[in-house]
């Protein structure tokens, strides 16, 4: 199977230009095949519920593993914008909300699979926590509070294109059914300076000067949420900092565990700076 121009460099895939008007998604050695399933069904139930997310056009095997074909949208990425135009940063950021907002408002369709679930396994497999902290983490997350809220999991100005007819939310994997703060410390924690360096895959080019400026735009634009869930902000962060860490992610282990060993501190809510 011959592919086209490479369009894309993720931690677990690589994208390739296939056919004219759609593209594929193609894992990297040692990635699950079923993950490119999963992802396929996520993306499929909510691009049909109506949400701003690509068509996913096939599955196809390429040597033995499952690989998503998805809608071309041809646009550039919001954080490419961001690096090249820093000047429409706090337009941008007001985009990426607006569109997480219509995410969690959007309903509850049938299919996504439960946060808090999701979290638990993930903390099971979190090496760098010790036995008994990683039980102290499953405990954790299941007394978190539930919601009834579809969540993209991993939404950040590298997962937005731009396309002609607007914004796109792609990486639809860690989509889940759950309480909206969630999402919104997850996002914090993708795009926070010192926890996004520079080699960040997520957001090649990053700088500490446009992470700031990115991150304080977008946590005065969920000051509503964040303001009436300071309780709860330790111990979010404390669960999604751990669960980023058992993903392998390219991002700073010492920070996030520091948002584990913090989770127990009395003022709520300082790392995100409300």
């Amino acid at each position: 199977m011959e592919f086209g121009a490479l369009v894309a460099v993720g931690r677990t895939s690589d994208v390739y230009e296939y056919g004219s008007d759609t593209v594929i998604k193609v894992p990297r050695r040692g990635v699950p095949s079923l993950w490119a399933e999963i992802e396929a069904e996520l993306t499929i139930i909510v691009h049909e519920f109506g949400l701003p997310a690509p068509a996913v056009m096939d599955v196809v095997e390429v040597n033995g593993n499952s690989c998503g074909v998805y809608q071309r949208i041809r646009g550039e990425r919001m954080w490419e914008r961001m690096v090249e135009q820093p000047s429409q940063a706090e337009a941008l950021v007001g985009e990426l909300v607006t569109i997480q907002r219509l995410i969690h408002s959007a309903g509850l369709p049938e299919g996504i699979p439960d946060l808090l679930a999701r979290l638990t396994s993930k903390l099971a497999g979190c090496e760098e926590l010790s036995q008994t902290d990683r039980d102290e983490a499953q405990t954790l997350a299941a007394t978190l509070p539930g919601g009834a809220a579809i969540l993209h999991g991993d939404l950040h100005p590298g997962n937005v294109l731009l396309g002609a007819d607007g914004p796109i939310a792609i990486d639809w994997f860690d989509a889940s059914i759950g309480h909206p703060l969630a999402d919104v410390v997850r996002t914090s924690l993708l795009i926070r300076p010192g926890f996004a360096p520079a080699d960040q895959m997520h957001l090649p080019g990053a700088n500490q000067h446009l992470l700031q400026t990115i991150h304080q735009y977008y946590i005065e634009q969920w000051s509503d949420l964040l303001g009436s869930a300071r309780a709860d902000l330790r111990r979010w962060e404390a669960a999604i900092g751990a669960a980023r860490l058992s993903e392998g992610a390219h991002q700073d282990p010492i920070a996030l565990l520091s948002l584990w060993n913090r989770r127990s501190d009395l003022e709520p809510g300082v790392l995100l700076g409300v």
